[in-house]
């Protein structure tokens, strides 16, 4: 009797993560605010009926992809500061896992998607900008390491990471812009900016 109800739970999650996958692509691609349960649904290919059986509301799916993807970057904030080596190695590969991690061009358009459009309630943005914060003074925490370290320019570590941030998010959506996939040695440029 237990298998049974650990093995339903794990087809719960499989359809749940399903779901979300599906509702990541098509608000990426039609839009937050355009983008319908029945989207979701048929890009999921599940009945419109059994997304509700997971999920109240369209806005629902969008604040459980945004918190979870938040989420996946907090740990990876946490692995990087966890690792060895000087400071720009724990940056360069922070970045060059942001930029390579499975969709994250796909979760981050979706971010920036709720945010800025009326989806959403004031408080529900404030839950994400809040979660957005946290993020940046994680990684401005690293910068400090770094400054300590004499490895990273002087400065306001909010400020370069907020730079930072900027410039490796922005990077991670030139698919969705149009402007093809960064090259090879950009994760090093971008280093330039704060490397001493």
């Amino acid at each position: 009797m237990a298998r049974n109800v650990i093995k339903d739970q794990e087809q719960r999650e499989l359809r749940r993560n399903q779901i979300l996958s599906a509702a990541a692509t098509v608000f990426a691609v039609r839009g937050v605010a355009v983008a319908k349960i029945s989207d979701i649904a048929a890009e999921a290919g599940l009945s419109y009926g059994h997304v509700y059986n997971f999920f109240e509301s369209k806005e629902q799916i969008l604040l459980t992809l945004v918190v979870s993807s938040q989420e996946r970057y907090t740990e990876l904030l946490l692995e990087a500061r966890g690792l060895q080596g000087t400071t720009v190695d724990k940056l360069r590969w922070l970045i060059s896992q942001y930029l390579i991690k499975g969709r994250t061009s796909t979760h981050f358009w979706v971010v920036l998607q709720a945010q800025a459009t009326e989806v959403l309630s004031a408080e529900e943005k404030a839950v994400i900008l809040d979660k957005a914060l946290y993020n940046r003074d994680l990684l401005a925490d690293i910068i400090s390491d770094g400054q300590a370290e004499g490895t990273i320019v002087e400065g306001d570590s909010i400020e370069l990471a907020t730079l930072l941030l900027s410039l490796f998010q922005g990077t991670s959506i030139w698919g969705y812009r149009g402007f093809g996939e960064p090259s090879d040695q950009a994760v090093d440029r971008m280093l330039r900016l704060v490397i001493r």
